[in-house]
């Protein structure tokens, strides 16, 4: 049977075990017990908050070093920290303290993040009515997360249509980027009868802590519908994005571009891969980015189709378009959500989950030479059940996945080198 072929049914099997797990996507936000892991304390539906009961708890370390999560539950967003190698957190904080339908799903999960300044920042996805339609939302606490400011809609276009897949940045100098997938240049050409292939990306900017956002500027027409965007900082320069785009005619590759406020909208944006994947849908599989102190751009990505089909990593100077050879992690079927962190003199760690026999496994691989040359696979971690995507997470050079399964709740796993 071709690769492409068994890639796919993989993807559809693993679809099906997701939603039979009970992590299939949900657009209320509500009934987080039956949507999160089955362990016990989370039988009751009256269970308290917990990143171990709720939905897609997304990491952050604080500057004192402390893990703090964003996860879904009750259709609320909550936020709340505790400590290296414990499965104990502090009482959880309502971000939004009215309930709202919110997305919570691999591709669409609440962000978090901490400012200069020790404000925490946190936005998300609120579902309203209309087909697939959404509002990005953001809230920040200026007093270490025990009480949030209202909830604000970032989107200055408030049509009922896709606004989806919020992305959440704060670089070195200390502006706070939102960027989304947006819809809105799709309704124009809908009712002028002008094609459209895919999406927008937009963005908003905030230079005052989170106080309020600069209008919404686009960066790109013609982005995948329903890939997330990866961002990653870059010193303080504006930091850099990298999403799935749709090149002439129906070529999923990805697309990077710097979120400078002051540019124009990318008539044409930097090619970041060429995997030929020709696909007319989107595959709800958006990459991966870090980048360097050379400011070499490190991603990590799948494709489904096309030249060789798989999970990859390569890199890109964002300055000159110049591509290293493109490495294929894996190409076994039931591989996805490959995270990539460069992490400094040449080491760069790769992972992702892949479903075999006995259950999903998390994997990772290893390069001391800026990504020449990798090290075999090797197993980090492994469960029987369903489970969230893992996420990569850094703390002052130290490197650990942020996974929850539905046997053991949440768990912070240190990746020590090799």
């Amino acid at each position: 049977m071709h690769a492409a072929t068994l890639l796919r049914l993989a993807a559809l099997l693993l679809s099906t075990l997701w939603a039979a797990s009970g992590y299939a996507a949900t657009h209320t936000g509500h009934g987080a017990a039956a949507n999160g892991p089955v362990l016990p304390q989370c039988q009751d539906a009256a269970a308290l908050p917990s990143p171990h009961c709720g939905r897609t708890p997304t990491p952050a370390f604080d500057a004192q070093g402390r893990l703090w999560l964003a996860f879904v539950q009750g259709g609320h967003v909550y936020v709340t920290y505790g400590a290296d190698g414990e499965n104990s957190f502090a009482p959880a904080v309502a971000v939004n303290p009215q309930a709202e339908s919110i997305y919570s799903d691999g591709e669409n999960r609440p962000k978090i993040a901490f400012t200069p300044a020790g404000t925490l920042v946190v936005s998300w996805t609120q579902k309203i009515p209309g087909a697939y339609a959404g509002d990005i939302r953001f809230a920040r606490s200026s007093n270490g997360g025990g009480r949030f400011e209202a909830p604000i809609t970032v989107n200055d276009d408030r049509a009922p249509i896709s606004h989806r897949f919020d992305s959440l940045i704060v670089d070195g100098a200390g502006r706070i980027t939102l960027a989304w997938i947006d819809k809105r240049d799709l309704a124009v050409a809908k009712q002028s009868g002008t094609d459209y292939a895919g999406a927008a990306i937009y963005t908003a900017t905030s230079t005052n802590d989170g106080a309020s956002f600069a209008p919404n500027q686009k960066l790109a027409d013609h982005s995948c519908e329903c890939c997330r965007i990866a961002l990653a900082t870059d010193g303080d320069r504006a930091p850099l994005a990298l999403w799935r785009h749709v090149f002439p005619v129906n070529l999923r590759d990805h697309a990077i571009a710097r979120l400078d406020p002051a540019a124009q909208p990318v008539a044409e944006p930097m090619r970041a891969t060429d995997d030929g994947w020709v696909i007319e849908g989107c595959p709800h599989h958006g990459p991966d980015l870090s980048v360097d102190t050379d400011g070499q751009a490190h991603m990590a990505w799948f494709a489904g189709g096309g030249n060789a089909p798989g999970l990859h990593y390569g890199r890109i100077d964002p300055a000159s378009g110049a591509r290293s050879a493109t490495h294929r992690l894996s190409h076994q079927p039931g591989a996805s959500r490959p995270q990539v962190r460069a992490l400094g003199n040449g080491r760069v760690v790769v992972a992702w989950k892949a479903l075999q026999p006995n259950g999903t496994v998390l994997l990772t691989r290893e390069s001391t030479d800026g990504g020449a040359s990798w090290s075999p696979d090797r197993t980090l971690a492994s469960t029987s059940g369903g489970s969230d995507h893992p996420l990569m997470i850094v703390r002052q050079g130290e490197l650990f996945l942020s996974w929850q399964t539905q046997a053991d709740g949440y768990r912070l796993i240190p990746v020590p080198a090799p």
